[in-house]
């Protein structure tokens, strides 16, 4: 089976946004040597960025959610993927590295895009202006560790909004840190749950996080801060 059937089957997707990836997959081919992403080769492009994204549309938060935001996009994953499969629904890509953002928009224009909005900015200065509680869905992929990227998207996020974080393996502590670091912002933790959106794919896990109530004004800390002194659970910085 090709790679296009198993998309198509796999995630329900049309005859048009199978060749939307496919134009995708030549864009990402073409800019390979300019250190974008650590992935290459057509398999892996499919697998560990296409695949791993869309694994995202099994989970409700993402059914139920319209204005979504992607944490540190990096290329544009899983915020374009995710943008083609569900053109209902607006994605908001945050990402500091100005090569990187140039690259998403370019690739999001050539694909025609109307539902995809590039922000060139670090997520805690962004969650310092008219962005903060403005998002019902928050995703991250592998930014960092689950204290850092918690602090960086629930200021982002409306009361009631919810985060999907996707990450390796659970290490032994990853759950109290999360839990007690979503707490100090006014959320909790839902859920970790494993996924495997590829064969051979190993120990990948989508952890859910729920905004209860507005993050506290001192969120985000001041650019660095976060990753300096990530949250200990004492209520102190």
């Amino acid at each position: 089976m090709s790679w296009q059937s198993g998309l198509s089957a796999d995630f329900r997707l049309t005859e048009e946004q199978i060749r939307a990836f496919e134009r995708l997959l030549d864009i990402l081919s073409a800019a390979s040597n300019r250190n974008l992403t650590a992935v290459t080769g057509e398999e892996k492009i499919v697998e560990v960025h296409f695949r791993d994204s869309l694994s995202l549309t099994a989970f409700r938060e993402l059914s139920a959610a319209a204005n979504i935001v992607d944490i540190g996009s990096g290329a544009g994953f899983p915020g374009i993927p995710l943008a083609i499969a569900l053109p209902e629904k607006k994605f908001s890509l945050i990402e500091a590295n100005g090569r990187k953002c140039e690259f998403i928009a370019s690739a999001a224009r050539e694909l025609g895009m109307k539902n995809v909005e590039v922000i060139n900015a670090r997520a805690e200065e962004a969650g310092r202006t008219y962005f903060r509680d403005s998002f019902d869905l928050g995703l991250a992929r592998a930014v960092g560790s689950l204290q850092l990227v918690i602090e960086y998207v629930m200021p982002l996020l409306m009361p009631s909004g919810s985060a999907l974080l996707q990450r390796g393996a659970r290490e032994e502590g990853d759950e109290a840190a999360a839990a007690s670091a979503a707490r100090e912002l006014g959320a909790r933790l839902d859920s970790v749950t494993p996924v495997e959106p590829y064969p051979g794919s190993n120990n990948l896990n989508v952890w859910t996080i729920v905004k209860s109530v507005p993050t506290p004004e001192r969120f985000p800390r001041r650019p660095g801060i976060a990753k300096k002194r990530p949250l200990s659970g004492s209520g102190h910085d």
